[in-house]
C-alpha cells in the first residue's frame, strides 16, 4: 500500500469515527434521553402519573384540542385554496397569469416567522390596515385579527407553497389528449376533472395534504404571534412546560407529537413514491389552458384569483415600504409621508440591532459548513457501502427528517444540562454552541437528500477514467467529483442557511443570553409596542426575503428542479 493510500484509509476511518461520535452524541443520545424523561421519574416508570398530570391540566387539554381542530381546519382551507391556485395557473385561462404566478409564489420567500410578523404588522393591533380601518370604523378592536381566525388565515395563506411546488408539477404530467378524448365523448368539465385529471394528480395531492397536516401540527410562530392570549397550540405549551422545569411532561407531549408527525411523513413518502403515474402516453401532450365560456363563472374565477393575489402582495409591499419609513410613522400613518435609510443603517451599525442577525449568521454559517463537510464525506460512503455502516448512516440522516425539532430540543436540554462525558464533561445548556450543534443536526437530512441525488447522477466512467490514469481517491474527489456537485452544494448551503435564519422552534427552546438569534428578535419585535423595534423587524424581514429570492433565482439558473414545460404563456 502506497503512502497516499494509507493516508486516505486513515482519513476515511477517522472521518467515520467522528461522524459516528457526533450522531450518537447529538442525535441518538438526546432522543433516547427524551424517551427516558417522558417515561421515567425518580428511577421508576411513571408514564401513568405523568399522563394523569397532563390530563388534569386544563391548559394542556385546551392546547391539544386547539391543535387537533386547527390542523383539521387548516387542511381543509389550504387544500381548497391550493388546488384553486394550481387550477388557475395550470388548467384555466386567467388574465395576468404571470403576475398571479409571482403572487402565489410569495410564500416561498415570505414565509415562516417572517410572514407571521409581516401579517401582524399589516393586520395586528397597530398594523397599517388596522389603523386605516379604525379611521372608518372607530369601534373596531385593535386586536381584531388576533385569535384562532388569524392563525387559520396565515396557515391558509402560507401553506399553499406545498401545492405551488409539487401539485403544479403533477398537473403538468396530465396528458391533454386524454382530456380531449373525454371531451369528444361528451364529458363535462367537472367529469373531466374528477375522472381524468384527479387520478393522475391524486398521489401527489395526498402527499401535499399530509405535508400540510404535518406543518399545521407543528405550527409555532403563527400562534405565538397571532394567537393572542387565549389561543395556544401544543408547541407553545411544550415550551411553557420546559421553561417551568417540567421536562417530563414536555417530553411526553413532544413524543406524542413526534409519533403523529413520523406517521404523517412516512405516509407522505408512500404517496410521493406513487406519484410517478402519468396518464396517457409516455410523452404527455401539454395542457391547453381552458377558457370558461360562462361569463359569471369566468368573472368569479378571475375575481377570486386576483383578490387572493392581492392578499399575498399587500403585506409584502407594506413591509418593504415601511422598512424605509421613519419609525415614528409606524402605527400612525397608513402610508409613510417620507422615506429614509436610517432603519437599514441602524441594523448594520448598531450593536443592539445587529446583534441577533450577526448571531444567527455566525451560527448558521458554522452549521452549514459543518453539515456540508459531513454530507460530502458521508454521501459517497452511503452510496458505495452496502454493509451496516451504510445502513447506520441512512437511518441517522433520515431520523431528523421525521423527528419534530421540538422533541430533539427537549432531548438536548435533558441530555446536556449537566456535565456529559460524550462532550468531555462539558455542559451545552446555556452555552453559545448549543444552537449551532442543534442547527447542524436538523439541516443534515435536506443536505443529504439533495447531494445524494447529485452524486447519483455522476457518470461512473468519469471517476474510472481518472483512476485508470493513476489518480488517488482524494485527487479524484477534488478534481472530478467536487466540481460536478459544487452548484448543488452551493444551492443547498444557501437554502439551509436561509432556513436557519428563520428557524424558530429550536431557537425558542435552546437560545440564551449569549446567542439570542434573529427569529427570537423577530418574534419579540413583532409583539413589542416600540416602533423602533418594529422598524428593525421590517428591515430583518426585507433582508431575509432578499436572500430567499436570491437562492430561488440561483436554483433556476442552475436548473435544479426545472422540468419540461407543459403550459402555454
Amino acid at each position: 500500500m502506497t503512502r497516499s493510500a494509507r493516508i486516505e484509509t486513515a482519513a476515511y476511518w477517522i472521518g467515520l469515527v467522528l461522524i459516528g461520535w457526533a450522531l450518537v452524541s447529538f442525535l441518538f443520545v438526546p432522543l433516547g434521553t427524551a424517551l427516558v424523561t417522558a417515561f421515567v421519574r425518580d428511577g421508576s416508570i411513571a408514564l401513568g402519573e405523568i399522563t394523569g398530570e397532563l390530563a388534569r391540566s386544563r391548559r394542556v387539554r385546551q392546547a391539544i384540542w386547539n391543535t387537533v381542530w386547527m390542523t383539521a381546519a387548516t387542511t381543509i382551507t389550504v387544500t381548497i385554496v391550493g388546488v384553486f391556485q394550481v387550477m388557475v395557473l395550470e388548467y384555466f385561462h386567467v388574465r395576468g397569469r404571470a403576475i398571479l404566478k409571482i403572487a402565489f409564489a410569495i410564500p416561498l420567500v415570505f414565509g415562516s416567522i417572517v410572514a407571521a410578523a409581516g401579517y401582524n404588522f399589516t393586520y395586528g393591533p397597530s398594523g397599517v390596515l388596522t389603523v386605516a380601518l379604525q379611521r372608518w370604523w372607530p369601534d373596531l378592536p385593535s386586536n381584531w385579527f388576533h385569535g384562532w381566525h388569524g392563525v387559520l388565515f396565515i396557515h391558509t395563506m402560507l401553506m399553499t407553497s406545498f401545492f405551488f411546488l409539487f401539485l403544479r408539477a403533477a398537473m403538468r404530467r396530465v396528458d391533454f389528449s386524454t382530456i380531449e378524448a373525454a371531451r369528444s365523448l361528451g364529458a363535462g368539465e367537472w367529469t373531466i376533472l374528477r375522472r381524468v385529471v384527479l387520478p393522475v394528480i391524486l398521489p401527489t395531492l395526498l402527499a401535499v395534504i399530509l405535508l400540510t397536516v404535518y406543518g399545521a401540527i407543528g405550527s409555532f410562530a403563527a400562534p405565538q404571534i397571532l394567537g393572542g392570549r387565549d389561543f395556544h397550540m401544543l408547541s407553545q405549551v411544550i415550551l411553557t412546560l420546559n421553561s417551568l422545569r417540567r421536562q417530563d411532561m414536555a417530553a411526553l407531549l413532544a413524543l406524542l407529537m413526534g409519533v403523529v408527525v413520523m406517521g404523517l411523513i412516512l405516509l407522505s413518502q408512500y404517496y410521493e413514491a406513487k406519484g410517478s403515474y402519468v396518464g396517457g402516453s409516455k410523452t404527455p401532450v401539454p395542457i391547453q389552458l381552458r377558457r370558461l365560456h360562462n361569463p359569471l363563472a369566468n368573472a368569479a374565477l378571475q375575481g377570486i384569483a386576483w383578490l387572493m393575489a392581492l392578499l399575498y402582495i399587500v403585506p409584502v409591499g407594506l413591509v418593504i415600504l415601511f422598512s424605509f419609513a421613519p419609525a415614528a410613522s409606524i402605527g400612525v400613518e397608513t402610508l409613510p409621508s417620507s422615506l429614509t435609510l436610517k432603519n437599514y443603517i441602524r441594523v448594520f451599525t448598531e450593536g443592539r440591532a445587529s446583534g441577533p442577525a450577526w448571531n444567527s449568521a455566525r451560527m448558521g454559517l458554522i452549521a452549514v459548513a459543518t453539515g456540508l463537510a459531513v454530507t460530502l464525506f458521508a454521501v459517497p460512503v452511503m452510496l458505495k457501502t452496502r454493509g451496516w455502516i451504510g445502513r447506520f448512516l441512512d437511518l441517522s440522516f433520515f431520523l431528523p427528517w421525521v423527528v419534530p425539532s421540538i422533541l430533539l430540543a427537549v432531548g438536548i436540554i435533558a441530555a446536556f444540562d449537566t456535565p456529559n462525558p460524550l462532550i468531555f464533561g462539558g455542559v451545552l445548556l446555556g452555552s453559545w454552541w448549543i444552537l449551532p450543534v442543534a442547527y447542524t443536526v436538523v439541516i443534515l437530512p435536506l443536505m443529504v437528500r439533495f447531494l445524494r441525488a447529485a452524486f447519483t447522477g455522476i457518470d461512473p466512467a468519469l471517476e474510472e477514467a481518472a483512476r485508470s490514469m493513476g489518480a488517488g481517491g482524494l485527487y479524484r474527489f477534488r478534481r472530478v467529483i467536487l466540481p460536478i456537485v459544487l452548484p448543488t452544494s452551493i444551492l443547498v448551503a444557501g437554502m439551509t442557511f436561509n432556513d436557519l435564519m428563520t428557524e424558530y422552534p429550536l431557537s425558542a427552546f435552546l437560545y440564551n443570553v449569549n446567542n439570542r438569534p434573529l427569529p427570537i428578535a423577530i418574534v419579540d419585535g413583532a409583539m413589542s409596542p416600540d416602533p423602533e423595534e418594529k422598524a428593525v423587524n421590517l428591515v430583518y424581514s426585507v433582508l431575509i426575503m432578499g436572500f430567499s429570492l436570491a437562492v430561488i433565482l440561483f436554483a433556476e439558473r442552475i436548473g435544479l428542479g426545472r422540468g419540461p414545460r407543459s403550459d402555454q404563456q
